[in-house]
């Protein structure tokens, strides 16, 4: 089981669903994924940790006002980790993107803050988030069924957003091995962290899509249809194993990913 303690800085080490009915979510999650789930004792704070293996997974949270009055759907969220959510937030703009939401504390139950939170867009228009951590790291459990395996940005301009990214967090592009007119890989210290992935279609702006393990891609694919959810793109063999395209039951796209060989 790859468990985590640490991420290093440019590395995508957490995602969260906005969604409009987070306990129908946590039903189908914990159905489709395996997800067990912890909650604020206090009910102060209104964030619902899934847990795989004991280890923070992923987050589920009540869509705010202010995304339902812009007409964001359910999505989910993509964070990178920094070190200092500051200083990342002022190289953006230089960099061609935009701060949507300048950096601050995010609450955890406890006398200390769980990590300083930074929203941004890339300048092809894919919004994510960066991650500094304080008491929480992210993930403790990546790359391995139940668990956030992947990131990939779908985006119209492959190489703005290639220098986009490569500037902040010091990516470099390059391509899958054996698939020259494949999706730009991004690596981070010579390891693949993230990837561009198929331009979105028409009417569907630019965004980030993550990737969950499971340990049989065609299984779930069933369960998730019968809790409510619908599969996009039929489950097909790709390089390193099998994945499919669903949307949960509020409308939020995520893929399922089973590997030949499990990563560290």
């Amino acid at each position: 089981m790859p468990l985590r303690d640490s991420h290093q800085p440019g590395t995508p080490s957490w995602v969260d669903l906005a969604t409009t009915d987070v306990e129908g979510a946590l039903d189908f999650y914990a159905a489709v994924l395996g997800w067990e789930y912890e909650r604020d004792p206090t009910g102060e704070i209104n964030y619902v940790m899934a847990v795989v293996n004991g280890r923070p997974a992923a987050g589920v949270f009540d869509m705010p006002p202010e995304m339902l009055d812009e007409g964001v759907p359910p999505c989910w969220n993509v964070y990178i980790t920094v070190a200092d959510a500051d200083e990342f937030a002022a190289r953006v703009a230089a960099a061609g993107g935009a701060v949507m939401r300048p950096p601050v504390d995010v609450p955890e139950p406890g006398p200390n803050a769980a990590g300083r939170m930074v929203i941004a867009a890339d300048p092809t228009g894919a919004v994510f988030c960066t991650w500094a951590p304080i008491a929480a790291i992210g993930a403790g459990v990546v790359n391995a069924p139940g668990a956030f395996t992947w990131a990939e940005v779908a985006t119209h301009d492959n190489d703005t957003a290639s220098a986009f990214y490569g500037e902040l967090f010091g990516w470099d592009a390059g391509t899958m091995e054996g698939v020259p007119e494949g999706p730009t890989v991004f690596t981070l210290d010579g390891a693949p962290v993230a990837s561009t992935s198929m331009a979105p279609p028409p009417g569907v702006p630019p965004h980030w899509r993550v990737s969950f393990g499971v340990s049989d891609v065609d299984a779930v694919c069933a369960e998730a249809t019968a809790r409510g959810g619908n599969v996009i793109v039929p489950p097909f063999d790709w390089g390193p194993g099998r994945m499919a395209t669903l949307v949960d039951p509020a409308g939020a796209a995520f893929d399922l990913v089973t590997l030949t060989d499990w990563p560290a």
